[in-house]
């Protein structure tokens, strides 16, 4: 019997031997580390390195740390992003409100709100 040959897909890439080629390594130890000794938070780092995961920075961040041993400390890395509302795809703002700190403010299911803004902020007042 006859091997069969693998047929490269549309967009991959082969050796030659049969088997994928793993994506080059977008990290740049020297890169990184300017970023981080210039005080850049984690979005503008991921801007500046090309990265579009969160994950990919931190273990990026950790390499470094292993490389250098010293402790780097990175603004926004470890924010956990479901207790920052954001606008999604469709345009709207979900708020958690069992993530949030609304200190004697009692909210319920089935409350409504009055949306203001003012001075470049969004105001929820409960009716």
């Amino acid at each position: 019997m006859s091997a069969k040959k693998v047929q490269p897909i549309e967009g991959e890439e082969f050796d030659g031997v049969g088997e994928k080629k793993r994506p080059e390594s977008k990290y740049n130890a020297s890169l990184l580390r300017e970023c981080i000794r210039e005080g850049l938070d984690a979005k503008s780092i991921m801007e500046k390195m090309n990265i579009t995961h969160k994950p990919t920075l931190k273990h990026f961040v950790l390499k470094l740390i292993s490389q250098d041993r010293q402790f780097y400390d990175v603004k926004g890395l470890y924010l956990k992003s479901s207790a920052r509302p954001y606008v999604n795809k469709k345009g709207e703002v979900r708020i958690n409100v069992n993530k949030l700190d609304l200190g004697s403010l009692d909210v319920n299911e089935g409350d409504e709100f009055a949306v203001t803004v003012e001075d470049n902020r969004i105001i929820l007042t409960v009716i």
